[in-house]
């Protein structure tokens, strides 16, 4: 498993298309990047062309392209950055690289999803569609949207779906809500809090004050770890073939 640079798992494709789409100055006019070239597209280009198969299923230049830019989008409006600038150009290759390991890992948790039989209603995606078009302010602002990410409707009805399947398979095999933590756990968060209060020179609070951030904080810490698990035993009993250089 390669490491992921700038969050812990792979976001949802619907979460980022929505969140990039509140963050992002709504300027889109530099379109997706190409794995091998970046911006750089010639008369060869071809968004069909498969880069990766996880388990025989195809990940194209266009679905790449798709999630590499909102990604991009997100990124520069959170961090005030530009990406196209020389002098960033660490971060946007290693930002190359997180998309496609997010791709990879999201074809195979919609795989395991398909292989437990789980499934999505058509009237809870098209539910999800409406909300999108009233997010967007209607539906001429909704065709804008898809627009300016190069999508079709149906390309948004079929990430719905999946990030939705991916939703259920952590329900069904993870049961990330029953996961405890022991009181030795939270003894030594609150020991860390205390130091690191100390270091700036600030008067911790006292326990019974920060209990619940401290435990939820926790929570979150386990859960993540593992999904991450459990994504990693999936990649690593998973058939990946790449396809470019």
């Amino acid at each position: 498993m390669k490491k992921k640079f700038f969050w812990f798992l792979p976001i949802f494709l619907i979460t980022l298309l929505l969140f990039a789409a509140c963050e992002e100055d709504g300027s889109t006019e530099n379109g997706g990047s190409s794995i091998e070239e970046g911006d750089q597209r010639d008369e060869d280009y071809d968004t069909e062309a498969v880069l990766v198969t996880v388990n025989g299923d195809e990940i194209t230049q266009g679905h790449y392209d798709m999630y590499i830019l909102q990604l991009k989008n997100l990124y520069e409006a959170q961090h005030g950055m530009n990406l196209d600038d020389p002098q960033h150009s660490d971060v946007a290759a290693e930002l190359q690289v997180r998309a496609m390991n997010d791709l990879i890992e999201q074809r195979a948790l919609v795989q395991r999803s398909r292989e437990l039989n789980l499934s999505v209603s058509s009237s809870f995606v098209e539910e999800q569609i409406q909300g999108i078009i009233r997010q967007q302010g209607g539906q001429t602002a909704f065709e804008t949207f898809l627009e300016n990410r190069e999508l079709t409707q149906e390309d948004l009805e079929t990430l719905i779906e999946e990030d939705y399947l991916i939703s259920k398979l952590y329900d069904e095999e993870l049961r990330l809500d029953e996961i405890t933590y022991e009181e030795e756990e939270l003894t030594v968060l609150y020991e860390r809090f205390v130091a690191q209060r100390e270091d700036m020179g600030r008067e911790p609070e006292p326990f019974e004050e920060v209990e619940e951030d401290l435990v939820q904080s926790l929570l979150q810490r386990l859960r993540h770890e593992k999904q991450q698990t459990y994504i990693e035993n999936l990649i690593d009993g998973s058939d990946i073939e790449y396809f470019y250089n």
